[in-house]
């Protein structure tokens, strides 16, 4: 369920066409190279080894991964897409090494109660915890 005013959108390397793992077809609407991560309200990673493969090999990738944490959003993180979180350098757990409420890891197949975590998280729109000078990432 999105907030009244919401508009979901699909970000990629380039706008168009992207495939899922399952042969579906997404439209993407918005440019990493163009649209800053801190631009919006969460992030949610795909999971399948090809996507994070495609994702990986793209800088702009990143760097909207480091814009969302930077800006304290809400980021989704599902299956392997773990390793982009490592690539671009956030950490899994806060400075203090507790649990980051606005980084939410879900293991590959499954999402249980991530659901409810992500959409609390988008309604606390930041996670100060996360904050830190200089930024830690």
């Amino acid at each position: 369920m999105l907030a009244e005013g919401s508009v979901p959108r699909l970000v990629a390397p380039r706008i168009g066409a992207v495939k899922t793992a399952e042969g579906e077809t997404l439209q993407a609407d918005a440019l990493l190279e163009n649209e800053p991560g801190f631009l919006f309200d969460a992030l949610v990673l795909p999971d399948g080894q090809a996507a994070v493969e495609a994702l990986a090999r793209d800088g702009h990738t990143m760097e909207f991964i480091k814009d969302q944490y930077r800006h304290c959003k809400t980021i989704l993180v599902l299956g392997a897409s773990a390793a982009l979180l490592g690539q671009a350098g956030v950490p899994a757990t806060l400075a203090g090494g507790k649990a980051d409420a606005g980084l939410i890891i879900v293991p590959a197949g499954g999402l249980g109660d991530a659901t409810a975590a992500f959409i609390k998280g988008i309604a606390m729109h930041r996670h100060p915890a996360r904050e830190t000078d200089p930024s830690a990432v």
